[in-house]
């Protein structure tokens, strides 16, 4: 099963006129095995596209299918399932806890649903364990660990609903360096170990080059490029997508300006040295 948009648009209602945050979006996300970015300029319709992903938001035209359900309806048709299905993790997911307890936080999402209701103390302690999050805070209040510690619990109440498919919204806003590097490959545990589609909004273009596998660019809430990375940064109107790139590139290519050495994809630090390494 999948996620498809077919033709999709969403208006927002204005005093006056309407506001199209996306337009004619043709998409499909696999179930299994996708780790997608999605970039694009401040307003380019990223928050607007994810949140259609879990049925938070309605296509005002088109259709979306999300894992064998077809919205909108004309039948009336429940959509809770599909939050369980599609775990939607926003920026700064720490202000969403609230028990008293981290274990209590946890498994409050999964006791919401009759099937895992039994399940959900088990269901918390596994989403826990994934996150790095030691049994002896379980007891503990979600308010008296540190900022990094309090995202992941928030995260592992979302894991432990068990989705088939992660979304993240900027997962690594307002951590240093060291908590991004953590953060995305604690994600990338989940995506190669479970085979589990991630489909993240980022700004960060070493992350995306880092992690992603496929990138979806958003203009004026319009997909203007749908394919690799690699493709990308090395696409004929990089430009025109007012994007950046990756540092490793940056760096390539005002070597290339300076001093003459070839262009290459090259992604993250490691790569970078490599191939300076043979060229030198």
């Amino acid at each position: 099963m999948d996620i498809q948009f077919k033709n999709v648009g969403y208006a927002y209602k204005g005093f006056k006129e309407q506001y199209h945050a996306i337009n004619n979006i043709n998409l499909t996300i696999d179930e299994k095995g996708e780790f997608i970015a999605i970039v694009g300029q401040t307003g380019s319709g990223k928050s607007t596209l994810v949140q259609h992903l879990n049925a938070l938001m309605q296509p005002t035209s088109g259709q979306i299918n999300i894992l064998g359900t077809t919205l909108p309806s004309k039948k009336k048709v429940k959509i809770n399932h599909l939050r369980q299905k599609v775990g939607l993790v926003f920026q700064f997911p720490e202000y969403q806890l609230f028990e008293v307890d981290i274990l209590k936080d946890v498994a409050f999402g999964p006791s919401n649903f009759k099937d895992t209701k039994p399940f959900a103390l088990s269901y918390a302690k596994e989403a826990l364990k994934e996150v790095g999050i030691d049994e002896s805070l379980y007891t503990e209040s979600p308010f008296r660990i540190s900022g990094g510690q309090m995202r992941r619990v928030a995260i592992a109440g979302i894991l432990a609903m068990k989705p088939h498919i992660l979304v993240l919204d900027e997962p690594t806003r307002g951590l240093d360096p060291q908590g991004k590097d953590d953060m995305m490959e604690m994600f990338n545990k989940i995506h190669l170990e479970q085979n589990k589609s991630i489909v993240m909004i980022s700004h960060d273009m070493d992350i995306v080059a880092t992690y992603a596998k496929r990138i979806i660019v958003l203009d004026k809430g319009k997909i203007v490029f749908d394919g690799s990375k690699e493709e990308l940064f090395m696409h004929q109107d990089f430009k025109s997508f007012h994007l950046d790139y990756p540092t490793p590139m940056k760096v390539l290519n005002h070597l290339n300006e300076t001093i003459g050495i070839p262009k290459k994809i090259v992604l993250t630090n490691d790569e970078l040295l490599k191939y300076l390494k043979e060229v030198l």
